[in-house]
């Protein structure tokens, strides 16, 4: 599994430095939109829950493809990559439809990952399904901290993307194309403000609170997990 993990996030850090390089080849205002939206997702995108579960649970399910797929299931012939992206197609339409399928499946595959660092070789499966469904368990309660966590991750990347690319081929641009690392630890940063600023609103939570607010009443309180879509 570390290996796995490994050539993820090197494969990440690929991705990164490309995409900065390919957006400061283009046009200021290219980056520049790509930064105005990246801000909105930042402070504002964990509200709506349908499209942060649609997307949140497609990734998830990508991830979970590329990073435990390959060790849990040896023995199947389909590529990995054509693995994530049938299982982020699957996870994105289940999540639009039942939206609680985003914060199951973000619990569900760190809780994956730490299993499976203590899993014995005869029962890796077993094991690693056991930490699958106790991480869903936790994510199910947690959809809210869960949700503004993943949307202003996303808004983060696209700000610190679109922010190198609007650098272009100054100094600056090529020392962090060279040390994509930089921006990841950017993406973290933000991304780790973004959801305190959005905690309270997300998850759809902050429009009922304003719908309570005019009518006069405090809505009653419900449960993440059985809420409607």
């Amino acid at each position: 599994m570390t290996g796995a993990v490994e050539g993820a996030l090197r494969d990440a850090l690929s991705w990164i430095s490309g995409v900065a390089s390919e957006l400061g080849h283009l046009s200021w205002a290219v980056p520049a939109g790509v930064v105005a939206a990246g801000a909105f997702v930042l402070v504002a995108g964990a509200r709506w829950r349908r499209p942060v579960a649609v997307l949140g649970a497609a990734g998830v399910a990508a991830l979970a493809a590329l990073t435990i797929g390959p060790g849990v299931l040896p023995g199947w012939d389909l590529p990995v990559g054509r693995l994530a992206l049938v299982g982020a197609a699957v996870a994105g339409a289940l999540a639009a439809v039942v939206p609680q399928v985003f914060p199951v499946l973000a619990g569900a595959l760190p809780g994956a990952l730490v299993a499976e660092l203590f899993a014995p070789e005869g029962m890796r499966l077993e094991v690693v399904a056991v930490g699958a469904l106790l991480g869903a368990l936790v994510g199910l309660f947690a959809a809210r901290p869960v949700a503004a966590l993943v949307a202003s991750a996303v808004g983060a990347l696209a700000v610190a993307l679109g922010a190198a690319g609007l650098l272009g081929s100054t100094g600056a641009s090529r020392i962090l194309l060279r040390h994509p690392t930089a921006i990841l630890a950017l993406v973290v940063v933000l991304s780790v403000a973004g959801a305190a600023f959005q905690l309270s609103r997300a998850w759809g939570r902050g429009a009922e609170g304003a719908a309570g607010k005019g009518g006069g009443k405090a809505p009653p309180p419900l449960k993440d997990w059985a809420e409607k879509g």
